[in-house]
């Protein structure tokens, strides 16, 4: 398994022209994605949820759903995939949406899950060694 973290703006692999939309999406700061190939050869791109990201999908679950732990966090990983064997993935804006990645996704769900939390895992902070600031 391979994983590449990507800079705001750079893209995987070369693709049509982005939409102003895109283009204003991708110049936001703080941006993190990540390009993942899996053992099973499928390569996905992800990103980390931003807080109107999270709303939006709290909205395309529905009302019903997102008090229900397991299927609310089987959406937001699905709300990260941003592309499938490099072709987009639109953000899904509705359960069917939602569960139609889901099952795209398929039997890499696993795998998948479990790289995005090694990549999207916050920096560790240095063993701190209290010898080394004496005066």
């Amino acid at each position: 398994m391979t994983v590449k973290i990507l800079e705001a703006g750079e893209s995987a692999a070369p693709v049509a022209a982005p939409t102003p939309s895109e283009t204003i999406i991708r110049a936001a700061p703080a941006r993190k994605v990540a390009e993942i190939t899996l053992p099973s050869g499928r390569v996905f791109g992800v990103r980390r949820l931003g807080p109107l990201d999270r709303m939006l999908a709290s909205k395309a679950i529905g009302s019903e759903f997102v008090t229900n732990a397991i299927y609310a966090n089987y959406a937001m990983i699905a709300c990260s995939v941003t592309s499938i064997d490099r072709f987009p993935v639109s953000m899904p804006s509705s359960q069917a949406q939602i569960e139609a990645l889901v099952y795209r996704i398929g039997e890499d769900w696993d795998d998948l899950t479990e790289e995005m939390g090694k990549a999207f895992k916050p920096a560790e902070a240095e063993d701190f060694d209290p010898d080394a600031i004496k005066n």
